[in-house]
């Protein structure tokens, strides 16, 4: 081999040598510099949510309940005020409390109560700003750890907890309750706090507060309790189940010789107090459960049916907006001296409750129930009715609003689960035609479905003439377009619909037939008829204008609620044309008022176990549920639910000028072809006046070439609907004929209800 060969290999191994400490240079270079990275984005991520932690725990530094704790000891009455005839504000009426909850003054508490609470619940009470931080460092350890709850609270981390009736276990809450604590103790005294805490605490056997737990356990006032008695009562607070003296002697016994010892370790009691309390504590004896008023509104004021469902709305809404817990909430509206701006019309209330009492409009059967809301279209709800019963009682099981009261709405679903959401996404129009044919196995077992109430069926109907007629199978078939989930999401997120159920949305007839899992409320059903006749804002309903405490701070508003847009108002222009042809010439008819164009939806349920009608006039939406208790068939349902609306609605609108319903300028007014529902030329048919939005227009007829036609100048009702005249109200149910029968819903219109509502 040359030698220029071996010096060619000679500095090939120079070279693999260097490239080999290049390598592991480049390498150690490369993991320095994966390290770094890695350590960069932990310590870029870390300060980003150091600063996030820092910035949320100093939001939530100025944290504080509405809540005065100074006005519960006042023991002071709310009023309550409504309009007047001139657009002022006059009292009407005022929150009472039942009398068995009986606040005790400071003085009054004997210092063995208050000791003995200290002693057991906070021993640094009088010394700590709010929060016992060596506890507090304790239970936040314990979350972490164990995830559970520690008893790390203070008695005025208690007092918050108490009115909040906040107990869940995180640190959010428990961060929220250090700042509400020691904003507390900025504002209140320690004997202040400690004075609203043994007012309000619960001691067991629905007990609230020490005097309570005195008479219950011991039958005298706190003031007279000894020592033991004290300690016994002090002892519940842990657990008020678990050391109820009446169900668990044995575990009061133990509890309260822990707080005596306590008392005696802290120096709050002497040698020979401590020893006398365990003496009697050997062989102390309890009184029986006496019976507590669980209302917290007296029932020696009875309230109208719309201040009774204002007042659970207020404490609702103290809970909701406020965080204050419901047995809080009600001590704050029946003690604190609120001014309650309620939003009820006093004339419209007396109006509807005149109705229900009226036998000459009224079905004779006494058992046949209703729930009836009216409100204006800004949500502000003018009258409200729970029962035709006469109300003798407060916080009463209420047809309208409760949720609990739900039922099924039947056809009156339609026009907010099917035709107008359909129609706002331009899946239709006016004069549409929709197939009237069943669907294959609707039903399963190959059964086709729905019925119509008529048991017609084939071909395609105009859109206007299926709701009219208030027909099944064209709403299904609309409904399969639109599809479920827009359905439902229309309702839950634009309409404020609480009480559907996710199943709801695969349930065939739920949405577009009202076979709900569990149905709805007029008060819901009402606001969604809103958008009909407001261009198509939704604005939650309201019964109260705004609520001030005793010192004029207002506490919740009402007055500045802003809407949704939930349709187009070219859709909400559409839709009470559509509404008001239902009262003009179908299913309606017999809600028809003269003088005033008037509009709404019929619905009834199988075996017309339910009825309802929600309409509108160019003042107001109202709806009226109809029904047995447990359900059964109503005579006369549409009828009957049609004409009972009508009066009330009369009543109403009695002296008020003649006014119409807001019209959009892009919609436009125009005839269409009788045979294929398009716009008319001047040889075609005219099937009738069409109303569309500029943007879903049909398009010109060409089965009958010709010119345009032009708008009628007067607005006539189809042809094949003729108008039915005004209705006399009905006497006895099971002699009235059904006027509206021919052109109208009979028992059928949904024709797969959930059996647990038949």
């Amino acid at each position: 081999m040359k030698k220029a060969d071996i010096n060619q290999y000679g500095n090939l191994k120079n070279s693999s040598l260097a490239d080999v400490k290049y390598k592991k240079e480049n390498n150690f270079k490369i993991i320095f510099k994966l390290i770094l990275t890695v350590f960069t984005i932990f310590a870029t991520t870390g300060m980003i949510v150091g600063m996030y932690l820092i910035s949320y725990i100093i939001s939530m530094s100025s944290e504080k309940i509405d809540y005065d704790l100074r006005a519960m000891k006042l023991q002071l009455t709310s009023q309550i005020y409504i309009l007047d005839e001139n657009g002022k504000f006059k009292e009407y009426d005022s929150v009472h409390h039942s009398e068995d909850r009986i606040w005790v003054d400071f003085k009054d508490i004997p210092d063995a109560m208050k000791n003995a609470i200290i002693a057991i619940e906070d021993k640094r009470f009088e010394s700590h700003n709010g929060v016992d931080w060596i506890r507090t460092f304790s239970a936040v350890s314990h979350l972490f750890g164990s995830g559970s709850s520690y008893g790390g609270s203070t008695i005025t981390q208690q007092t918050i907890k108490n009115l909040t009736e906040d107990n869940e276990v995180s640190l959010t809450r428990k961060i929220r309750e250090i700042f509400r604590s020691i904003n507390m103790e900025n504002e209140y005294s320690k004997d202040e706090i400690l004075e609203a805490y043994l007012n309000a605490v619960n001691f067991g056997s629905g007990c609230r507060g020490v005097q309570a737990s005195a008479k219950n356990y011991f039958n005298k006032d706190i003031s007279e309790c000894s020592i033991a008695q004290c300690a016994a009562i002090a002892g519940i607070t842990k657990n008020p189940a678990a050391y109820n003296p009446l169900i668990f002697p044995e575990n009061n016994k133990k509890r309260r010789e822990l707080v005596l010892s306590e008392m005696y370790n802290q120096g709050k009691i002497s040698k020979q107090e401590y020893d006398d309390a365990i003496e009697e504590s050997k062989n102390m004896t309890f009184g029986k459960v006496s019976d507590t008023d669980e209302e917290e509104v007296s029932e020696k004021w009875i309230y109208n049916w719309y201040v009774d469902a204002m007042l659970k709305e207020v404490v609702d809404d103290l809970n909701t907006r406020l965080e204050l817990g419901r047995q809080s909430a009600w001590e704050m509206l029946c003690r604190q001296g609120l001014k309650i701006y309620c939003a009820m019309d006093e004339n419209t209330q007396k109006a509807a409750e005149s109705v229900i009492r009226d036998p000459n409009i009224m079905p004779k059967d006494e058992k046949l129930e209703l729930g009836y809301i009216m409100m204006d279209f800004d949500g502000r709800v003018l009258a409200s009715l729970g029962s035709r019963e006469e109300k003798k009682g407060n916080l009463w099981r209420d047809r309208a609003n409760d949720r609990q009261s739900r039922r099924q709405p039947g056809s009156a679903i339609k026009p907010l689960g099917v035709y107008a959401p359909a129609i706002d996404s331009e899946l239709c129009h006016y004069s549409s035609f929709i197939s009237n044919e069943k669907i294959p196995n609707f039903y399963g077992a190959g059964n086709p479905g729905p019925n119509n109430w008529d048991n017609s069926s084939g071909g395609e109907v105009f859109t206007f003439k299926a709701i009219s007629r208030s027909l099944n199978i064209p709403a299904v078939r609309t409904l399969e377009k639109l599809t479920s989930m827009k359905s439902y999401e229309f309702l839950t997120k634009k309409l404020g619909f609480t009480s559907l159920e996710e199943s709801d949305i695969h349930a065939p007839v739920a949405l577009s037939l009202g076979g709900m899992a569990h149905g709805v409320t007029p008060k819901e059903m009402t606001a969604g008829f809103q958008i009909f006749g407001n261009g198509g804002i939704y604005h939650k309903p309201y019964k109260y204008f705004y609520i001030t405490d005793r010192n004029g701070k207002v506490l919740l508003d009402n007055r500045n609620q802003v809407g949704i847009q939930a349709i187009k108002p070219e859709t909400a222009t559409i839709m009470n044309r559509l509404l008001t042809n239902v009262v003009q010439s179908g299913t309606g008819t017999s809600a028809a008022i003269s003088g005033w164009r008037i509009g709404g939806k019929t619905g009834t349920t199988n075996n017309d176990n339910d009825a309802y009608f929600v309409g509108f006039s160019p003042y107001s939406v109202a709806g009226l549920w109809l029904g047995y208790e447990p359900a059964k068939k109503i005579n006369q349902a549409t009828t009957t639910t049609n004409i009972i609306w009508r009066e009330i609605m009369k009543k109403f609108l009695s002296g008020k000028p003649s006014k119409d319903y807001p019209s959009n300028s892009n919609v436009v007014e125009r005839s269409f072809c009788a045979t294929t529902g398009k716009i008319a030329t001047n040889r075609c048919p005219i099937g009738g006046t069409g109303y569309y939005a500029s943007s879903n227009m049909p398009p010109v007829c060409n089965l009958h070439p010709g010119d345009y036609s032009t708008p009628p100048k007067k607005e006539e009702p189809s042809p094949q609907e003729p108008k039915e005249p005004e209705n006399p109200a009905p006497g006895n149910d099971a002699e009235q004929p059904n006027i509206a029968q021919p052109n109208g819903e009979n028992n059928t219109e949904n024709t797969q209800q959930n059996q647990a509502e038949q």
